[in-house]
């Protein structure tokens, strides 16, 4: 008889359990889809590295499924309680003709069975298809294509999900039947007549507390742009303890301040029902600014997370279209050894040259594999007479911000120095025309792009500079310059005639010695990454970086970051829109009573519609709006850091990042005031 009660009363609140229903089927689907990206190799051509790099994806987001778990568990506690909370007086009802409270028990754990069984199933389904989407954006994103035809199905990933959400189900069940338990028949009975209390009634309060709030994050918003993020120390975190409470004290005062600003404008608080809806809006959001305060704080992660991710993926993606001018780059470093018999060539004082010619010794089949290369050797000065600071002299040009926070003194920063015939060298390399310098003629290049702007101001301005006791005129390349296979190891690289450097080189000390190739075909790459690897010579170390290598450990971290960036982004605004929508489709029921009031006193469907539908809309967008806010300062912040690597575009990210809040969060206000529409449609029908 009670699971008849409990399919019956599933049935007839379908509606209620609409919201409720969509959104555990898109944590199901999400949840799914997301931990089948493991098995994901398994119909995929990958390589060896690949495959190894998509294993170590699944693990991460096996990590980070915990803590979407315990969201989802909120999020459907949360949803549990809206629907207790608006069936009270039923059981009420039951409790009057008799029913004991375990029975009462007994039929929401079974409506919360069957609601959450049939979510299962449906969510399955639907993983497996964005399952299927993502198998082929993986597909892409590596480079390769799908193996065969037909529906991909994870077994270990649904393994893992009806699992977890078994124990999501059970932990709400008996969190549910606690509640249920709990009820007084007198207190379900007179649960509709309960009124609100306003947690903020003085204007002056409201006003002061409002200000307050705004100088708050205001306050961090300036330290966090003066600031920056490239030091998490003290100052950061007052940033964030300032516009955390500046959040909260904003949501806690806006209501009563809003309503009297309102009332202030006689005109617009008497038109039409804005009276009845500032006040509903007043009063939901009194009770629920602490709900709606973390709602905030959980959309500007979403949307900070999300936008910044796929910004750092295109970015990563573009520094390494920058610095991968060579097949092969490898570095070459000279080591000390014990062994006192041991040559000059492989002891600490060998030279670039020698390091290059036991380097291809090492290699027996150095000629076949290789068509060319390049040796560049930096060098520095130990007195650290060529720094930053010198080099820009009196010219005045201010130092990138995203550099300048790195250093206490620019006197402290380095400046190398290389010859004009191993830069022309290695511009040929790369297919560049070379460069041509007078005697007294110096050319500035650096490998960060956000550097190269600087240098070209400083050339323009600079009246010389003292290298080393001679005074030279400064140049600058206008394009970045890489002389490995790395990224972003030089602020600023001097290149002199070789006839200067030869007359100074007493004074500089070796810095690196970098040996540049280009491979014969993609074959001989892989083979001589492979041969280099392996080379070894007494005191002396190799390090290999491949064009391969590097574009496939870059595809690795974009798919980390931008896999995560879509897992958590997607579930915090499915997660946000949800507790906003059930929240007002909560307040519509509880506010039914008034509503037929506005219906007994002659207002019309359509005012009453506009009505319900400036509510939700004010609700849904006040937290965005101000998450938005909060996400424009953190995005500027972080990509004034993310410069450092490589050129930003946020652009394309956050057209991704709007498209999906368009989607998700906007379905889901229409969702709900569809939803809201009905509820008021059918008092409308009874009242008539």
């Amino acid at each position: 008889m009670y699971a008849r009660i409990a399919l019956g009363n599933v049935r007839r609140s379908i509606k209620d359990f609409g919201i409720y229903f969509l959104t555990l089927v898109l944590g199901v689907a999400v949840y799914y889809a997301f931990n089948s990206v493991t098995q994901q190799s398994a119909v995929l051509s990958l390589s060896g590295g690949m495959s190894t790099i998509v294993r170590e994806l699944g693990a991460i987001i096996r990590a980070v499924s915990v803590f979407v778990a315990v969201l989802l568990t909120f999020l459907v506690l949360f949803g549990n309680r809206f629907l207790i909370r608006r069936r009270k007086r039923e059981f009420a009802i039951y409790l009057t003709l008799g029913m004991d409270r375990r029975h009462v028990s007994g039929i929401v754990a079974m409506e919360s069975l069957v609601v959450g069984a049939g979510a299962l199933v449906v969510g399955l389904a639907v993983g497996v298809l964005l399952s299927q989407a993502l198998l082929y954006a993986t597909a892409r994103l590596f480079n390769t294509h799908v193996t065969g035809f037909g529906l991909m199905f994870s077994s270990q990933a649904c393994v893992y999900t009806v699992v977890s959400f078994a124990i999501i189900f059970l932990v709400v069940g008996v969190l549910n039947v606690l509640e249920v338990s709990r009820f007084r028949l007198i207190d379900l009975m007179n649960a509709d007549r309960k009124a609100e209390k306003s947690l903020v009634r003085n204007l002056l309060l409201s006003v002061t507390l409002f200000v307050v709030s705004l100088v708050l994050i205001g306050v961090a918003y300036h330290e966090l742009r003066v600031n920056g993020m490239y030091v998490i120390d003290w100052r950061f975190n007052l940033a964030t303890a300032l516009v955390t409470v500046g959040t909260f004290l904003l949501f806690f005062s806006v209501s009563g301040f809003l309503l009297r600003l309102g009332q202030s404008a006689r005109g617009f608080y008497l038109h039409g029902l804005n009276m009845f809806t500032l006040r509903q809006l007043s009063s939901r959001v009194n009770s629920a600014w602490v709900s709606i305060s973390i709602v905030c704080a959980a959309l500007f992660l979403a949307i900070t997370s999300t936008c910044g991710g796929f910004a750092l993926v295109s970015s990563i993606n573009q520094s390494v279209s920058d610095i991968t001018h060579y097949d092969v780059s490898v570095a070459m470093y000279p080591q000390a050894i014990d062994d006192a018999s041991a040559s000059v060539e492989t002891t600490q004082d060998a030279s670039g040259s020698e390091m290059e010619k036991l380097l291809k010794a090492s290699v027996p089949d150095w000629d076949s594999l290789v068509a060319d290369s390049a040796r560049i050797d930096l060098y520095t000065d130990s007195s650290m007479r060529l720094n930053l600071a010198a080099l820009r002299g009196n010219t005045d040009v201010e130092v990138p911000d995203s550099f300048a926070k790195y250093t206490n003194s620019l006197g402290k920063v380095p400046i190398h120095v290389t010859s004009l015939s191993q830069y022309n060298a290695t511009l040929a390399l790369r297919g560049e025309e070379p460069a041509t310098l007078k005697p007294d003629e110096a050319l500035v290049t650096t490998d960060m792009t956000n550097m190269v702007g600087f240098w070209q101001r400083v050339a323009v301005k600079s009246d010389g500079f003292d290298f080393l006791g001679t005074t030279m005129r400064l140049r600058a390349r206008r394009t970045g310059m890489e002389y490995s296979n790395a990224v972003n190891t030089s602020v600023g690289t001097i290149v002199v005639p070789d006839g200067v450097l030869e007359s100074k080189r007493a004074q500089l000390e070796p810095f690196s010695n970098y040996l540049n190739v280009k491979a014969r075909d993609s074959r001989a790459e892989a083979r001589l990454y492979k041969e280099v690897a392996r080379a070894h010579q007494p005191g002396l170390l190799f390090e290999a970086n491949s064009k391969s290598s590097a574009k496939e450990e870059a595809v690795g971290l974009t798919a980390i970051i931008g896999y995560l960036a879509l897992y958590i982004g997607f579930v915090l605004f499915v997660s946000c829109a949800a507790i906003l929508a059930i929240q007002q489709l909560s307040d519509v029921a509880e506010s039914a009573p008034r509503y037929r009031v506005l219906f007994d006193l002659g207002a019309e469907r359509g005012m009453v519609n506009h009505a319900i539908l400036m509510q939700i809309a004010t609700y849904f967008l006040f937290p965005l709006v101000v998450a938005l806010a909060h996400s424009y300062v953190a995005l500027g912040v972080l990509g004034s850091v993310i410069n450092t690597l490589g050129v930003l575009d946020f652009l394309r990210p956050l057209g991704i990042t709007m498209a999906i809040v368009l989607v998700l969060y906007g379905g889901y206000f229409l969702l709900t005031y569809g939803m809201a529409r009905g509820v008021l449609g059918e008092k409308a029908r009874r009242r008539e």
